[in-house]
């Protein structure tokens, strides 16, 4: 630890948790927003855009680890190892996530449309949002070392992100959906750049509150003094780890039932129960019960263990999803109501992933002696995007499957009921696979978390 630094308290808390929601105003906007701009606006098949999505997270699999290891060589200067990344990546990732939503480029001719649609996206995903999202999942290790603490950063950052997500999810269907009394929601094209510069400046404000508040007190630089390892022996000793490896595949399943779940709710809403006003409903319902639940997964994780409790949320969320689809719902509200139980039971994991993360990178600092904080955080990072990927690439896929027509004024019944399928049957598999992943496969449990967090104090006490 450094010494003569203020201590661990709110002011990091809140930091931190700035930082998720700088992240989540461009992160939400896409996952929730993009598909329906692609395929709407610009009028591109959505089986391309799935296409896209599948194709950048094959170029993330180097920027994600490639900027790891930059974060892990990179020595630090005054402002700390990980936050000089904030500073510099807050407007550029503002900007890149600005301009995926130009709809003055909806009359070019289709391919020039596909070819800014991959330059830009992945300038936004692969390049900009992975610079300073790398940096700044990694820096809870540097905040402070001590287990609850950290736990409290996650639930922070839960509760950012969960801030972020409320705004976009039921401010903005009014701001792009104008109501006509009789007839169809109209989408508001023109709309979708001013949402978007909106979102990017309060994402500018929020990095640099983060930067501002947060404060490095774990010398990550002189705890991993040592022969430095070339970076594919690097990412070898990493990745082959049961802690690391189990969390991945957690990450791919939840995220792949989350942003399915994300990017079919403009569908489900527009097409099965036709009424727009459930987008900013669902927006409510995915993102309030998380104020109520981050406080109550913090204390779950710090008094029966974040691995026992994480399995409960993500198996009662794939359960919950699982008997909407069996049910076949037909009320809206009933739907909702649902989907609330399941954001419940999501929270937990939601709150406590995190932390888990930083559990992981300790858990191999002791199995390899060297801490790599940026690889980790790097290839954790990729396990999410592809998760992103499989979701933003099979919700493409699944929409022109049962019949989706790009721009068309109706749908029949059977695309919506397909559409009501996709969007409860998929995440109830997903989330529910990932639950018996954590319980049956995740190592790290509440004995084995202290047994490292002991071993690894008394290694710190001897570089004092």
């Amino acid at each position: 630890m450094q010494k003569n630094v203020k201590p661990f308290g709110l002011k990091d808390k809140i930091g931190y948790a700035a930082g998720d929601v700088a992240n989540n105003f461009t992160f939400t906007l896409v996952s929730s927003f993009l598909m329906i701009f692609y395929t709407n606006v610009w009028g591109i098949d959505p089986k391309l855009v799935g296409g896209l999505f599948f194709l950048s997270r094959i170029i993330d699999a180097f920027t994600d680890v490639g900027m790891g290891t930059i974060v892990d060589k990179f020595p630090g200067n005054k402002d700390g190892k990980f936050r000089p990344f904030i500073k510099w990546g807050a407007i550029p990732v503002a900007i890149a996530g600005f301009l995926l939503f130009q709809s003055g480029f909806k009359d070019l001719p289709m391919g020039t449309k596909i070819v800014i649609m991959y330059a830009t996206y992945i300038l936004w995903g692969s390049l900009c949002y992975t610079f300073i999202n790398i940096p700044y999942g990694s820096m809870a290790s540097a905040i402070t070392s001590d287990a609850d603490q950290r736990t409290e950063l996650s639930t922070f950052r839960t509760l950012g992100a969960t801030v972020a997500g409320l705004v976009i999810g039921f401010v903005t269907p009014y701001l792009i959906y104008q109501k006509v009394p009789g007839q169809a929601d109209i989408l508001l094209e023109n709309r979708f750049p001013l949402v978007a510069g909106i979102y990017g400046i309060l994402a500018i404000i929020s990095y640099f509150i983060c930067y501002s508040f947060c404060t490095e007190r774990v010398d990550i630089e002189r705890e991993s003094a040592g022969p430095k390892e070339n970076a594919l022996k690097g990412i070898g000793n990493v990745i082959n780890k049961r802690s690391l490896l189990s969390i991945i595949v957690v990450s791919i399943c939840l995220l792949l039932g989350m942003l399915l779940v994300g990017s079919m709710n403009i569908y489900v809403y527009s097409t099965y129960f036709q009424d727009t006003t459930g987008m900013a409903l669902a927006g409510l319902c995915g993102t309030v019960p998380m104020l109520f639940t981050a406080p109550m997964a913090m204390k779950l994780g710090q008094n029966i263990g974040k691995k026992e409790a994480s399995s409960i949320g993500l198996i009662g969320a794939g359960v919950t999803y699982f008997i909407l689809f069996i049910l076949k719902l037909e009320n809206m509200y009933l739907f909702l109501a649902g989907t609330v139980i399941a954001y419940i039971f999501l929270g937990i994991f939601n709150t406590l992933t995190w932390a888990m993360i930083t559990d992981v990178i300790d858990d191999l600092e002791i199995k390899n002696g060297v801490r790599d904080d940026g690889k980790v955080y790097a290839i954790y990072s990729f396990a999410r995007k592809l998760g992103q990927a499989f979701a933003g690439g099979l919700g493409g896929f699944a929409v022109a499957s049962v019949g989706y027509v790009a721009g068309a004024a109706t749908q029949t019944a059977e695309v919506a009921q397909g559409i009501y399928n996709v969007a409860t049957l998929i995440p109830a598999i997903a989330l529910g696979l990932g639950g018996l992943v954590v319980f049956l496969i995740y190592p790290l449990d509440r004995k084995t978390v202290e047994k490292n967090n002991n071993t690894l104090a008394e290694k710190r006490a001897k570089l004092q």
